[in-house]
């Protein structure tokens, strides 16, 4: 008698049914007996089929299980809290009170509204480019402004009798005050700023963790299996925070309870942030990367294998917030603020400056020294300078040409750093030293650079994932219609994203 075992299982490996085919003299080879061992499922299976993505953890990166962790700790805090800014507002509209006004109350509503959307479009407008490259930022941030709106809500019914003044004790007690309208119209502007916010740092974040070292996962079914788990914990928040309002009634309690549950949720989302490791360079990143990469290559280990930093790495040496456009030497323990440099600059930052300059300072660039910037980068997708800075240290720009891509942006941001560590971070005193630390630090980059992507590429890292470029960029295209003449005919437009 021959014997056939097939083994079921379900996308993430786990063990489903077993199904026996036994085949022998008593039974007719078409007609084979079958035999079908289930695995019981239990209830942890149940709830991993619920909660998280298909596939896990195959399917997601591996920082995802504990960032929701942390970040199901700050959900039920900030479900608690914002109970409490609810009871604070209805309370403010008037809600036990028989002198209210329901038409004031809608009145307040439609102005915080107002105020909420008006919020949503002008955000929208300034920072909607830059969620991608520092989603870390931007999600604690989100945050930050969820708490302020909780805060303001519920400070909101004590303002109602506070008015300001200019003179000493500068805060007095009255009637008719506009505080606290000013408090809900802040509040609304805040929420709006978390949601806006928050929306765009976590669909970065949703790519990130549905992108496994090997394959790719389903982007749609972990974000459906978030609101699964969300809605539960807004749920189990609800349910907590009757059980805590009944007992909280004082100012001062209700101010105890706020700070402590402010804190937790700040606190959770901080952690939940600082486990992300995210695998795009974006400009802090690629500043520790190729800080740690050149100094190994110039310095005392010089000759032997450059040290890579790993994404885990770099992670956990990242700041979650810092200037992304500052320049620092990562690779001393001090690191030194060497400047700052801007990708996607205008073309008017270079050639509209004033002639006279500071003194000590860059005077803007001639015609025929322009054309000696632009033969530099004649073969390159981007043309870095110098641009008026006010401080002693330097500041730089760097213009895109037509065509430039994600390494370009790398690229310049590298060539940037050579620069502003060329000039120990001082500015240019003339266009003869800007020039030659240009080209200095031009010629070690286009040495180094080659090497250091196919490195950084080997250690896990996404290099056509731009992360680099933020904000509204511009394009440059440069066409020389007379060689002899001394002009230089530059064409800007704006880009397209």
């Amino acid at each position: 008698m021959s014997h056939i075992s097939i083994a079921e299982r379900d996308d993430s490996g786990r063990l489903l049914a077993t199904y026996l085919c036994a085949a022998g003299e008593h039974t007719r080879s078409d007609t084979p007996s079958f035999s079908i061992k289930q695995k019981r499922t239990d209830w942890r299976r149940l709830l991993s089929n619920v909660f998280l993505p298909a596939g896990y953890p195959a399917s997601v990166s591996p920082d995802y299980l504990q960032y929701q962790i942390y970040n199901a700790l700050q959900a039920f805090c900030s479900s608690l809290a914002s109970l409490i800014a609810s009871r604070a507002v209805l309370e403010g509209h008037g809600v036990g009170n028989a002198d209210a006004s329901a038409t004031h109350a809608i009145f307040l509503t439609v102005l915080q509204d107002i105020f909420s959307r008006l919020t949503t479009i002008v955000s929208g407008y300034y920072l909607g480019t830059s969620l991608f490259p520092e989603a870390k930022t931007y999600r604690l941030l989100a945050d930050i402004f969820n708490d302020a709106a909780i805060v303001l809500d519920t400070l909101s019914p004590h303002l109602d009798g506070v008015v300001l003044s200019l003179r000493y004790p500068f805060v007095l007690s009255g009637s008719g005050s506009s505080l606290r309208v000013s408090a809900l119209c802040l509040s609304g502007a805040s929420r709006a700023l978390c949601g806006m916010v928050a929306g765009g740092s976590k669909a970065a974040l949703t790519v990130h963790f549905a992108s496994p070292g090997q394959g790719t996962g389903d982007v749609g079914d972990l974000n459906a299996k978030d609101g699964s788990k969300e809605t539960v914990l807004a749920l189990l928040g609800m349910l907590s925070g009757t059980a805590v309002m009944h007992y909280v009634h004082s100012a001062r309690a209700t101010y105890l309870v706020l700070f402590v549950l402010t804190f937790l949720h700040l606190f959770g989302n901080y952690l939940a942030v600082r486990v992300v490791v995210l695998r795009s360079l974006n400009r802090q990143r690629a500043n520790i990367v190729w800080m740690a990469y050149r100094a190994h290559i110039k310095g005392p280990m010089g000759g032997k294998r450059p040290l890579v930093l790993t994404p885990e790495a770099v992670a956990a040496r990242e700041r979650i917030f810092a200037n992304p456009s500052a320049l620092h030497d990562t690779s001393s323990p001090a690191h030194p603020f060497l400047g700052i440099c801007k990708v996607g600059s205008s073309f008017s930052s270079l050639a509209s400056r004033q002639q006279s300059a500071p003194r000590g300072a860059l005077a803007a660039p001639s015609p025929p020294q322009i054309h000696t910037i632009l033969e530099i980068f004649s073969e390159e997708p981007y043309v870095l300078w110098f641009g008026p800075t006010s401080g002693p240290s330097c500041r730089l720009h760097v213009f895109l040409k037509d065509g430039h891509k994600p390494r370009d942006h790398l690229k310049a941001w590298t060539h940037a750093q050579e620069a502003a560590i060329m000039l120990n971070g001082r500015q240019p005193g003339s266009f003869e030293v800007a020039l030659a630390a240009v080209q200095t630090s031009y010629a070690l980059v286009e040495d180094l650079f080659p090497p250091f992507l196919d490195a950084v590429r080997g250690v896990g890292w996404r290099i056509d994932e731009g992360g680099i470029l933020a904000g509204s960029p511009r394009t440059i295209s440069v066409k020389v219609h007379d060689m002899s003449a001394d002009s230089v005919s530059v064409f800007e437009d704006k880009k397209t994203i």
